[in-house]
């Protein structure tokens, strides 16, 4: 590929993640939005992969693609669909017990276990304007969850469940960009990751006595968004811009969605912005046009 086929290609790739961070950053307001209309958690996951599994594996038909793939790339894209169900029900608790736009936030230490063990295994060099753009979102991340004194302390067990997304996504995340699914298509593997959690949620709800559906019409809409573009659309631009500019860097890209959570929450939610988050928010957004920055001058 050249020159010019390197810049399109990482483009392209940052258009799909962005795309990807708007379905998810409006996800938490979303899933708060059906939580309060009286939806349980277990309705929530099990409505969500009911609509989109399904389309996805109707977009996968639609488009030809291949079915059937190796055991190994098949085992490991089942594999990540058991870390992806882990990841979406520690994430939708936590938003049982912190605002949606902070849950996001503190999911998004996975960047720092996605950075660290792709440096660890040799996938990406620790070059100095990678190093302080990570710095630099960790400032801006650490100064939107700061608490002054004197306000309301975080929920520690909503804490703990957002970081147990965190890790289990970072897993998800680096399984995407394996070699061995480098020839699969990105909704073919977003396609099977969604087999286990699609099941597991019908399962986990009939066990807890949950309906699968929603029960009336202000829960079927937010279970349809959600369904839609946070179950169909946005896992498919993600994995594919993941397979386009790797996960490390797409993982630092996509950190425009807690950003977008937290105006999302004000907007939909209203939850106070407060000036320390809004700073945080800023500075992640400045750390994020540094590294387009240096990607591209990186690659000319």
């Amino acid at each position: 590929m050249g020159v010019d086929g390197e810049k399109s290609g990482f483009t392209a790739g940052l258009a799909m993640i962005l795309l990807a961070s708007l379905g998810y950053g409006l996800m938490p307001a979303l899933t708060q939005r059906a939580f309060e209309a009286g939806a349980s958690v277990e309705t929530v996951l099990a409505g969500r992969y009911i609509l989109g599994c399904p389309l996805i594996w109707a977009f996968m038909l639609i488009r030809r693609n291949r079915l059937r793939f190796d055991a190994g790339a098949t085992s490991l894209m089942l594999l990540l669909g058991v870390s992806m169900f882990l990841c979406n029900v520690t994430t939708n608790e936590s938003y049982k017990y912190l605002p949606g736009f902070i849950a996001s936030i503190l999911i998004f230490a996975y960047i720092v276990i996605v950075a660290i063990a792709e440096i660890a295994m040799g996938r990406e060099r620790p070059y100095r304007s990678r190093t302080l753009c990570l710095a630099t979102v960790a400032v801006g991340l650490v100064a939107v969850v700061w608490v002054p004194e004197g306000q309301i302390r975080l929920d520690t067990l909503g804490i703990l469940m957002a970081f147990a997304a965190a890790l289990t996504y970072a897993m998800t995340v680096m399984g995407m960009g394996a070699k061995k699914l480098s020839g699969v298509p990105a909704e073919t593997v977003t396609g099977y990751l969604f087999i286990v959690p699609a099941v597991a949620s019908a399962l986990r709800a009939a066990a807890a006595g949950q309906p699968l559906l929603p029960a009336d019409t202000t829960q079927a809409v937010f279970i349809a968004l959600l369904g839609l573009w946070a179950g169909c659309f946005s896992p498919i631009a993600f994995c594919q811009g993941v397979k386009m500019i790797g996960a490390s860097t797409a993982s630092i890209a996509n950190t425009t969605e807690p950003v977008i959570a937290y105006f999302a929450g004000a907007l939909i939610m209203s939850d106070r912005i407060s000036w320390n988050a809004s700073l945080g928010g800023a500075i992640v957004v400045v750390a994020i046009l540094a590294l387009n920055i240096t990607e591209r001058r990186r690659r000319q």
